[in-house]
């Protein structure tokens, strides 16, 4: 698949962008990549090391920092949005445009919103895990694309955060290249 074919992704982050770092890296060793980052926005700083990889797979690429309104950013150059740690509502226009697809760190429907670790724990569950699904008008509510999930082996909150991050990083790549390969069904 040549470069003008492959699927456009854009990349929304808003802290140091570590699981977009491993999706990066991975693509960068990939020689079938499925997709190509085509921008990067962030609500705060881009991390220089982030930057140096996403330009080593995408010279091309576009990256926004302190972006404070997503309506500013023109997406024409994008097949599909991947909020993947940013940690603002998308507005309407955009999602409704755009096939956008969030990371959210719980088995969901369970523990929408903010620190599902420490829900988990309280609630006593037995898995932790993650979920890529479509971004609608509710905050993580769209249908379910992607799920992974691991026992919890640990009642340590800042130990089951690490693991989950791990799980996250070992995963998500190849739950972007299932979806961009459905991308046209979605």
């Amino acid at each position: 698949m040549d470069q003008l074919n492959k699927i456009k992704v854009c990349f929304l982050i808003s802290g140091y962008g570590t699981n977009l770092f491993q999706v990066l890296t991975n693509l960068k060793k990939d020689k079938k990549r499925k997709f190509l980052p085509s921008v990067i926005i962030s609500n705060n700083k881009v991390r220089d090391e982030i930057k140096n990889i996403a330009k080593k797979v995408n010279q091309k690429i576009k990256i926004y920092e302190d972006v404070k309104n997503l309506n500013s950013i023109n997406f024409t150059n994008t097949d599909l949005i991947f909020s993947i740690g940013y940690m603002k509502k998308i507005p309407s226009g955009i999602f409704q445009k755009y096939k956008t697809i969030n990371l959210h760190p719980s088995l969901l429907p369970n523990y929408k919103g903010l620190m599902t670790h420490k829900r988990m724990l309280i609630n006593n569950e037995n898995l932790y895990g993650f979920t890529i699904h479509l971004v609608n008008e509710s905050i993580d509510d769209g249908k379910i694309l992607f799920q992974k999930s691991k026992k919890i082996n640990n009642l340590n909150e800042e130990l089951l955060i690490k693991a989950h991050k791990k799980l996250e990083y070992e995963n998500v790549y190849k739950a972007l290249i299932k979806i961009c390969i459905v991308l046209d069904k979605l």
